[in-house]
């Protein structure tokens, strides 16, 4: 008998479309006395350095502005002699409105790009999509991002399932 078992399921998922435009307050340490990212292996900058971090997602530009999600994960630079940083993190909503969803964003750290939406918890269930970044505030310890995301995902309360085997036929 075999460990798993697979069985066709005819379910009609019910998929929202989300337009956020937010934008992504980076501190590095440093000098800054609150910083919202630190080096926890390898020399700073350099090749296989890797950073944790917990950034403050806004509404308007400027980490002074009251967050409505946290970017919390990790980030690494993972080419020579160039800088390319590879990262992987979570967008943790805490506003009212989605408190405790979130978006699992992966990607490559260019100034400006995009980054895959590959999941989603809580309202964004199964997201799937992107998030056009660009920096549009940069110094020496401090960026902001500015945020287009673009995503799809299934809220599981709406959604239209049909059992296999109740749509079934007798000539299937």
């Amino acid at each position: 008998m075999a460990y798993y078992q697979i069985a066709p399921v005819l379910c009609v998922l019910v998929q929202s479309e989300l337009y956020m435009h937010l934008y992504l307050n980076q501190v590095a340490s440093g000098s800054n006395p609150d910083p919202n990212q630190l080096v926890i292996v390898g020399p700073s900058g350099g090749f296989g350095t890797t950073a944790v971090n917990d950034w403050s997602i806004t509404i308007q530009p400027g980490a002074d502005n009251p967050p409505v999600a946290k970017g919390q994960g990790l980030h690494m630079n993972l080419a020579r002699p160039k800088t390319k940083w590879y990262m992987s993190f979570n967008i943790e909503f805490q506003d009212a409105r989605f408190a405790g969803s979130t978006l699992n964003v992966m990607g490559i750290f260019p100034e400006n790009g995009e980054w895959s939406i590959i999941g989603g918890t809580g309202a964004f269930t199964m997201a799937h999509g992107i998030i056009k970044h660009t920096i549009i505030q940069s110094s020496r310890e401090k960026r902001v991002f500015e945020l287009k995301i673009h995503a799809f995902y299934t809220n599981m309360t709406s959604s239209q399932l049909i059992s296999y085997k109740q749509k079934r036929t007798p000539n299937n």
